[in-house]
């Protein structure tokens, strides 16, 4: 009768790269000479226990975006602090003068602020916030949606939102009597979301959308609505969207000192974010950089079976040991993989 030799229990299997170093070190197999200008493909293959491990590649990665960013922030101040200073000279002169130079200066802020999703590697949101691991959306209101207060009044309508390029595909939202804000947002997420359009709560309450930016580049123009007279007429209509953030800093119009005083308020906002914003980039690059230099050093294999089996041991302590490991199953199923990757570093 054939016997099946014993199984290691998983715990206590050796990892296959100790198995494949264990192996090389027996001296009745010897291995391949290999010529150190042509490695072989096997060599390249089999890396050593202190590595960097696969994520590493992507931490690498967010230190270039990070970098770039840096570079692109540079410039954009060099760009403000001009614009802050011609706006200076203008609020102190008490003649009307040729706001062309002004206006110069003003063009320069928006082309840099259009390209940056290009020179940033998209990690920069319009808002300016920093996005690494995740697709940059923007935000957005839409016209007649923006007023949670004025939906929950509605009462009960059916939108129907579509897209003019797109005719076919249509989405329906439906909203009844009563509804929760919490509600609402779900209505909106269940019915926009196919769309990759989704709803939120700005901090002041009211309804926010937001899309990733490429893709609302195609759609903020092609976007519809019809109701049933509720909210929208039912004839279709188009839906404008305003989109959120530093978009663009506007020209001055006329000869007056309040929008220059505006113009400058504005500034002095966006000099403020971006400088913490260089505090948060160099905090984060020197944490990848620390995570780096350690991880060149240990074994992350063996690492993280440790922390796991700690982790295990840990919420099996309790009086609800099942219900701990249940809760925290539940918990890092919805995590992704760049959050994690993004909490790393």
């Amino acid at each position: 009768m054939k016997v099946d030799p014993p199984k290691l229990s998983p715990t206590l299997t050796p990892p296959p790269r100790e198995r494949q170093q264990t192996a090389v070190a027996q001296p009745a197999v010897a291995p391949a000479a290999v010529s150190p200008e042509r490695p072989s493909i096997r060599g390249k293959a089999q890396r050593s226990p202190s590595q960097p491990p696969a994520f590493n590649l992507q931490l690498n990665q967010q230190l270039s975006q990070m970098q770039a960013t840096e570079h692109y922030l540079g410039e954009l101040v060099g760009h403000l602090e001009q614009l802050k200073l011609n706006l200076g000279r203008e609020l102190a002169s008490s003649l009307p003068s040729d706001r062309e130079t002004l206006r110069e200066t003003i063009r320069d802020v928006n082309a840099l602020l259009r390209r940056r999703g290009a020179r940033t590697g998209q990690s920069l949101d319009a808002d300016l916030r920093l996005r690494l691991g995740e697709p940059v959306r923007s935000r957005f209101r839409l016209e007649g949606l923006d007023s949670l207060e004025a939906i929950q009044a509605a009462g009960r309508e059916t939108l129907v939102f579509s897209f003019s390029r797109q005719p076919g595909e249509a989405l329906a939202v439906v909203l009844d009597e009563g509804l929760a804000p919490e509600q609402v947002l779900r209505r909106f997420n269940q019915g926009l979301g196919p769309a990759g359009l989704r709803a939120e709560l700005d901090s002041e309450g009211s309804l926010r959308f937001s899309a990733s930016e490429t893709q609302w580049q195609v759609l903020q123009d092609q976007l519809q609505v019809q109701g049933e007279g509720g909210l929208f007429p039912r004839a279709r209509r188009s839906l404008a969207g305003h989109e959120e953030g530093w978009q663009s800093l506007a020209e001055p119009d006329g000869q007056g000192h309040r929008e220059l005083r505006s113009l400058l308020d504005t500034v002095l906002g966006i000099l403020e974010r971006i400088e913490r914003l260089r505090d948060q980039l160099a905090k984060r690059q020197d944490g990848i950089r620390q995570f780096l230099a350690h991880a060149e050093t240990r074994n992350e294999r063996q690492w993280a079976q440790s922390f796991a089996r700690s982790l295990f041991d840990l919420m099996s302590r309790g009086s609800d040991s099942y219900g701990a490991v249940a809760q925290a199953v539940v918990a890092q199923a919805q995590l992704s993989r760049f959050t994690v990757v993004s909490l790393l570093a």
